[in-house]
C-alpha cells in the first residue's frame, strides 16, 4: 500500500513539476518577447558587436601562434575594433548634412528631378508636348512625379530660414548659401507659384510639425540635438561593450549552456551548437567578403565615372552594406546611386567616353555591371552554399523581419531563418537517434 501511495504522490509531484516548467517557460517566453520589443533599438549595436566578436574569434587563436598571449590578443582585437567603429561613426557624422546643407540639398534635387523629368519625357514650358516615352508611361507617372515634388517642397518656415542663411550667414553661424542652389529654390518657388494660379492649391502650410525651426540657435533645439547626440553615443557603446565580454567569454557561455542541459541531451546540445557555430560562420564570413567586394567595386567604379571621392566612397559603403539584405540590396544600391546622379553636378570622370550628360546612364550601367559580377562571381565562389534556403522563404523572412523590426529585421532576417532551420534540423535527428521520437 506504502509503495502504491509512493508511486502516486511521485505521480502528483511530476505534474506539478510539469505544470511549474511549463508556467515557468510560458512567463519567460513573455517576457523575453516584450524585452526584445522594448529594447529593439539595442539590436543593431548588441547584434553587431556579436557579430564581430564571432567573426573575430578565430583571430585569436592565429595571434596566440604568433606569441600572444590571451590578454594582448584581446586587446589588439579589442582596439583594432574600437578604431574601426569610431571611424565608421565618424564618416557618418560628416556625411550628415546640417541644416543649411539640408536645404540646399532639397533645393538642389527638387529642382534637378523636375528638370530631368521634362528631359526624358521631352517636355516643353507648356507641359503639352512630349515624345513617345511620355505619350505611353506619362499619365502613370505623372502622380508620383507629384507625390515627389510635393513631399521635396521646403514650406514657408523653411523657405525663411533658408533666406536668413542666404542673406545673413554670418548671424546664422555658417558659410553663405551657393548662388545656384540659391536660383534652383527661386526657380522652385516660382513653379510653386505658377502652380498655385492655375490650380488655386495654397502653398505648404507653414505649421508643418516636421519643418526645421527658425530659431536656429534656439536653447531648446540646441538641447534637443545635444540629447539626441548623447542617446545615440549612448546606444553604440555597448557595441564595444558586448565585443569585448565575447572575446573574455573564452567559450565560457558555450560550456556553461551544454552543462546546464540534462545528461541524455548533452551530446544533442552540443551537436546543435557546432551545426549552428559551422552554419552561421559560412554565413557571416562570406556575407562580410561579399559586401566588402560589391562595396569596393561600387566605390572604385563610381570615382572613375566621375563621382566625387566622399560621394563615391559614401555609396559604396551604402550600397556594401545593403547587399547584406538579399534583393533589396542591389535595389537600394541602384536607387541611392541614381538619386546622387540625378542631383550631380561637379562631374570630373577618368573615362574619356563620359561626361556629365552621361552620368545617370553611367550609374545604371555600373551597377548593372556590378550585379552581374556578383552574381556570377562573388556569390558562387565567396558565399557558396552557405544559404540553402528557398528564394520565397527569404522574401517573406526580410519583409517579416522588416515589419517587426525596421531595419534591424531585414539585416538579421537571414541569420536567424538560419539558426532556426539547422537548430530544428538537428534536434528532429538527434530524436530519431535517441528514439525519443
Amino acid at each position: 500500500m506504502s509503495n502504491y501511495l509512493t508511486s502516486e504522490e511521485n505521480l502528483l509531484r511530476l505534474r506539478r513539476a510539469r505544470i511549474i516548467y511549463t508556467i515557468t517557460a510560458g512567463i519567460a517566453v513573455v517576457t523575453g518577447v516584450f524585452l526584445l520589443w522594448a529594447l529593439r533599438g539595442l539590436i543593431v549595436p548588441t547584434v553587431i558587436g556579436m557579430l564581430m566578436a564571432y567573426i573575430c574569434l578565430p583571430l585569436i587563436g592565429y595571434l596566440k601562434n604568433k606569441g600572444f598571449s590571451q590578454f594582448w590578443a584581446v586587446v589588439f582585437l579589442f582596439g583594432i575594433f574600437c578604431l574601426v567603429l569610431f571611424s565608421t561613426i565618424k564618416l557618418a557624422g560628416d556625411l550628415v548634412p546640417d541644416q543649411k546643407t539640408e536645404l540646399e540639398l532639397q533645393a538642389r534635387f527638387r529642382y534637378k528631378l523636375d528638370a530631368k523629368f521634362k528631359e526624358i519625357m521631352g517636355l516643353g514650358r507648356n507641359d503639352r508636348e512630349g515624345n513617345l516615352f511620355y505619350t505611353l508611361f506619362g499619365r502613370e507617372l505623372e502622380p508620383l512625379r507629384t507625390q515627389i515634388d510635393e513631399a521635396l517642397r521646403i514650406s514657408e518656415n523653411n523657405n525663411r530660414l533658408f533666406t536668413r542663411f542666404h542673406e545673413n550667414p554670418e548671424e546664422m553661424g555658417s558659410n553663405p548659401v551657393e548662388e545656384r542652389y540659391w536660383n534652383y529654390h527661386q526657380a522652385n518657388r516660382e513653379r510653386d507659384r505658377e502652380q498655385e494660379k492655375s490650380t488655386r492649391t495654397p502653398l505648404r502650410s507653414e505649421d508643418n510639425a516636421d519643418d526645421i525651426k527658425l530659431s536656429y540657435s534656439d536653447e531648446n533645439s540646441d538641447s534637443s540635438l545635444l540629447l539626441s547626440i548623447f542617446n545615440a553615443v549612448s546606444l553604440w557603446l555597448i557595441t564595444p561593450l558586448v565585443f569585448l565580454i565575447l572575446l573574455v567569454d573564452n567559450g565560457k557561455l558555450k560550456r556553461e549552456l551544454v552543462h546546464s542541459m540534462p545528461n541524455r541531451y548533452f551530446e544533442m546540445t552540443l551537436t546543435t551548437l557546432d551545426n549552428i557555430n559551422e552554419a552561421l560562420g559560412r554565413y557571416l564570413r562570406g556575407t562580410f567578403i561579399e559586401c566588402f567586394l560589391v562595396g569596393a567595386s561600387f566605390t572604385i567604379c563610381l570615382f572613375l565615372i566621375g563621382l566625387e571621392t566622399q560621394w563615391a566612397t559614401a555609396i559604396g559603403i551604402i550600397a556594401g552594406l545593403a547587399n547584406a539584405i538579399p534583393f533589396l540590396g542591389p535595389a537600394i544600391g541602384l536607387l541611392v546611386g541614381v538619386l546622387y546622379a540625378i542631383m550631380a553636378e561637379k562631374v570630373s570622370p577618368l573615362l574619356p567616353f563620359i561626361d556629365g550628360n552621361d552620368l545617370l546612364p553611367a550609374v545604371l550601367v555600373v551597377v548593372a555591371i556590378i550585379q552581374l559580377i556578383d552574381n556570377a562571381v562573388f556569390q558562387p565562389y565567396v558565399l557558396g552554399n552557405a544559404v540553402e534556403l528557398h528564394p520565397l522563404i527569404v522574401v517573406f523572412g526580410v519583409m517579416g523581419g522588416a515589419v517587426i523590426f525596421g531595419f534591424a529585421g531585414m539585416l538579421l532576417a537571414i541569420p536567424a531563418i538560419m539558426i532556426g532551420k539547422v537548430v530544428i534540423a538537428t534536434i528532429f535527428r538527434q530524436f530519431q537517434a535517441y528514439a525519443i521520437i
